[in-house]
């Protein structure tokens, strides 16, 4: 446990290390906030938010929450393996006596004690300042914290997945640009997944997207019957499930294939 919580700090300090990078970084959540506050006040202000399944405080009360769990949520796990293999460094981590998956899992979560410390404390801070509705479904507050758990591994699973694609892709990024769009739209990140087309909510069903943020937020934010959370928790129960089982499959056949790059 000592050797996990040790790359766990590994991950804090990578995170923290450039303090300008910090600054920008969330400087840049604040500034999508307030475009996202001002964006959905102009369409409700100029009478077309009238066809939109939700209300103006629900509207805002999601994004807001949308964006306090994304300064956390975030995952730079793809990335950090694509880099790892071009550089030839991952030789020197599969030979560690330590599970290379756990040993991400416990990077990616120091990086995302950095970012809920650095990002999300203060941000809620500002909008406790400056919000003055009610955000919280207090009654749904310990199933919403529950149903941010299970996003959080959805979340890592679906990245580690991608991630692993490298091991005989070589290069991800192109992919990665991608899924990462299609990502944050489906997952509900940008737009409320209440608001899409018929098509394309039909689609999500059957992906994993939704579960990420979709359904956290709304647990948080709107009153829900407990048959209704229930369902909604039993689906993120199934993709973390499902995921893992892909992961699994995607670390035995990838790392059959890796090719060592500059090692």
């Amino acid at each position: 446990m000592r050797k996990y919580a040790d790359l766990a700090m590994i991950g804090i300090k990578e995170h923290t290390a450039y303090l300008s990078s910090v600054w920008a970084n969330f400087l840049a959540k604040v500034v999508y906030l307030y475009m996202q506050f001002a964006l959905w006040n102009a369409l409700f202000a100029s009478n077309k938010g009238s066809n939109i399944p939700l209300s103006h405080n629900e509207t805002i009360r999601y994004i807001i929450v949308a964006t306090i769990i994304s300064t956390f949520m975030e995952c730079d796990v793809i990335g950090w393996i694509n880099g790892q293999i071009q550089s030839g460094d991952v030789a020197n981590q599969l030979i560690r006596p330590i599970d290379y998956k756990f040993m991400i899992f416990a990077r990616h979560i120091g990086t995302s004690l950095a970012r809920f410390v650095i990002y999300t404390i203060p941000l809620m801070i500002l909008i406790c300042i400056f919000y003055n509705g009610e955000l919280f479904c207090k009654k749904q507050l310990a199933c919403g914290i529950l149903s941010i758990i299970l996003a959080y591994m959805i979340q890592f699973l679906y990245s580690l997945i991608i991630g692993l694609m490298a091991f005989w892709l070589i290069v991800t990024w192109p992919l990665n640009m991608l899924l990462a769009a299609i990502y944050k739209l489906l997952s509900g990140s940008w737009i409320p997944a209440a608001m899409f087309p018929e098509l394309l909510t039909k689609i999500n069903m059957f992906l994993p997207f939704r579960a990420i943020y979709a359904i956290p937020v709304t647990i948080i934010t709107t009153p829900m019957s407990a048959e209704s959370i229930r369902e909604s928790l039993s689906i993120q129960l199934f993709w973390v499930v499902a995921l893992f089982l892909i992961s699994e499959a995607a670390w035995v056949v990838g790392k059959n294939k890796l090719v060592v790059q500059g090692g």
